[in-house]
């Protein structure tokens, strides 16, 4: 289907009467200008992740948009998270209170020269600038990683304190192509939440060495290992231990059907669409990825 009008002025699109939703993917910066701007007009917004780079303007998105209630909001880190096989699986099985209680949550995924801004999306050099972007792969895959991970504990467990083991950049001699380049490439921290979670955690956009994207859960009488995004592998393993006393180990692999799961980004468009025309709630409300964007700018 062809676009019929293109336009680079933002009041076009606000004078539209037609347009009744916007998907705001601009620089984070700049998010919440555009936000005010179509919230004001009436318009339903798909907001790109992070919602916002500032808690004070995400704040203020938020109040603001308490005066629309009949406007869908949504942001987008439940793409690769909460709309797919895998999160529904691992969530239905720590709701059943097979793996007990969730005491552990250890997950890692360290690329090497995937750094956006030059190796992929080059001209978009943005990225590198953390008065723009906000942060590395804390902030671009954080949101993520947090949007999974503490959604399949039902958004239980509160943020309490964490510990920066590091952040590391420059670790190659690539040329960035721009003079401001401080945002991490590779980070690790550990945290720590009110419900005695412990969560460490660790991404690099690149560094010396790799590991695959994996998350491994820990709980009293269960534990869980996965590749948590939708093109990695299906495969989750379910580690328990056989009933009655002196019960041994045991590890069971399930593989997760995928085949009716189009695209992320494709999910994504059929849920904001659904959460206008047919009352669907949203994903990710604001006041829930304000509570992810909080716990990286502690980082």
């Amino acid at each position: 289907m062809a676009i019929p009008y293109i336009t680079n002025n933002i009041s076009d699109i606000i004078q539209d009467k037609e347009v009744d939703a916007v998907v705001i993917a601009s620089p984070p910066q700049s998010h919440h200008d555009y936000f005010m701007q179509f919230l004001h007009a009436g318009r339903h917004i798909l907001l790109e992740k992070p919602s916002s780079i500032s808690l004070k303007d995400l704040d203020e998105m938020i109040n603001e948009s308490g005066n629309y209630p009949d406007l869908v909001i949504c942001d987008c880190s439940c793409r690769h998270s909460r709309l797919q096989p895998k999160f529904r699986f691992v969530k239905k099985v720590i709701d059943s209170g097979e793996l007990g209680d969730v005491y552990y949550i250890h997950h890692n995924s360290v690329a090497r020269q995937s750094r956006p801004g030059i190796e992929y999306n080059p001209d978009a050099k943005w990225f590198l600038n953390k008065q723009i972007a906000g942060a590395g792969p804390l902030i671009d895959w954080g949101v993520y990683d947090l949007s999974f991970h503490l959604g399949v504990l039902s958004d239980v467990p509160q943020f309490v304190s964490s510990e920066t083991l590091f952040k590391a950049n420059k670790l190659d001699r690539t040329d960035p192509g721009t003079s401001v380049y401080d945002v991490e490439e590779h980070f690790a921290v550990s945290m720590r939440f009110n419900n005695g979670l412990n969560y460490y955690w660790e991404r690099a956009a690149h560094a010396n060495n790799e590991a695959p994207n994996e998350t491994r859960i820990y709980g009293t009488h269960g534990g869980l290992k996965l590749q948590y995004c939708t093109w990695d592998s299906p495969k989750v393993e379910l580690f328990g231990l056989e009933k009655g006393i002196n019960g041994k180990a045991t590890k069971t692999l399930h593989e997760i059907d995928m085949k009716d799961h189009t695209d992320d980004g494709y999910e994504l468009t059929v849920h904001f669409l659904n959460c206008i025309e047919k009352k669907e709630k949203p994903m990710m409300p604001l006041k829930l990825a304000r509570k992810h964007l909080e716990i990286i700018l502690k980082i």
